[in-house]
């Protein structure tokens, strides 16, 4: 059986709790080879989102950079959703 590279991936996200687990589960794969995660600002802020992805990485021992992108939508307002995930995204966690 003829083993391939795992795939390059760049992840963006606006890390809550769905896309922590999705961080986890990118890491976990071996078929994956995440090389940089994005953030946007999301349900929170992007100051949270920023810090919320480098604590997941960080928690699982993985040295992948974390780049911040947009803070804002590129149309309409910006309204954080806290109700969703919580004031910090994760719940609290």
């Amino acid at each position: 059986m003829t083993e391939t590279a795992p795939r390059r991936v760049l992840l963006d996200c606006d890390p809550g709790t769905d896309d922590a687990l999705a961080l986890w589960l990118a890491l976990a794969a071996p078929e994956i080879a995440l090389e940089l995660v994005t953030v946007a600002g999301g349900n929170v802020g992007l100051a949270h989102t920023l810090r919320n992805a480098r604590a997941v990485l960080g928690l699982a021992g993985a040295r992948v950079p974390v780049v911040a992108g947009a803070d804002r939508p590129l149309l309409g307002r910006y309204q954080a959703e806290t109700r969703v995930h919580g004031q910090d995204g994760l719940a609290g966690v």
